[in-house]
């Protein structure tokens, strides 16, 4: 076991992405801080902060692939539930009583930094891509907005309320 070292070629240049992948790397290495003197709350809270941020982030990032159009979304969520119930299986052996700490570190490891370099960055043009035109679009509609009388954002205001409660938080998110 070692501590993880973020570098270059981990980077997606989807920056929401890159920033959710170096906080799994920080749980990683708090996993590795705890190895010599192992403290079973700490332990706990890691482990749970771990397995909870990751399914967070793969939610999150599965939501940007759909919206995207990526072609290859349905193997991605594949991969990411088969490690998830891999970790899940850890993670109800240390609640059974065992000591996962140093496994559940090794697989986050090797697992984290394989499935970035391969994975991961076959989708990164594809949602650059989908990002960069909706910067495009929200650009236009920047410009377009500002040439909007107050009477015209009064008429439209019933339509975007009306938009935004069909769409969930995350399509919200990516819609500012």
């Amino acid at each position: 076991m070692s501590h993880l070292v973020w570098t270059a070629d981990l980077n997606t240049g989807i920056a929401e992405i890159d920033r959710q992948h170096q906080r799994i790397v920080e749980y990683i290495n708090a996993l590795y801080d705890q190895k010599d003197n192992p403290d079973r709350s700490v332990l706990a809270a890691i482990i749970h902060n771990v397995v909870d941020y990751t399914e967070s982030h793969f939610a999150f990032e599965e939501a940007l692939l759909e919206q995207s159009g990526y072609e290859f979304l349905d193997l991605h969520k594949k991969v990411h539930a088969l490690f998830i119930r891999r970790v899940s299986l850890i993670k109800g052996r240390f609640d059974g009583g065992e000591d996962v700490a140093g496994e559940l570190h090794d697989i986050l490891s090797r697992w984290l930094f394989s499935h970035i370099r391969a994975e991961d960055h076959n989708y990164k043009e594809r949602v650059k891509g989908y990002l960069a035109g909706r910067g495009a679009d929200a650009a236009a509609a920047q410009t377009k907005a500002q040439a909007l009388q107050a009477s015209d954002y009064e008429r439209l205001l019933p339509e975007l309320n009306q938009r935004m409660q069909k769409k969930g938080w995350l399509a919200r998110l990516f819609s500012r």
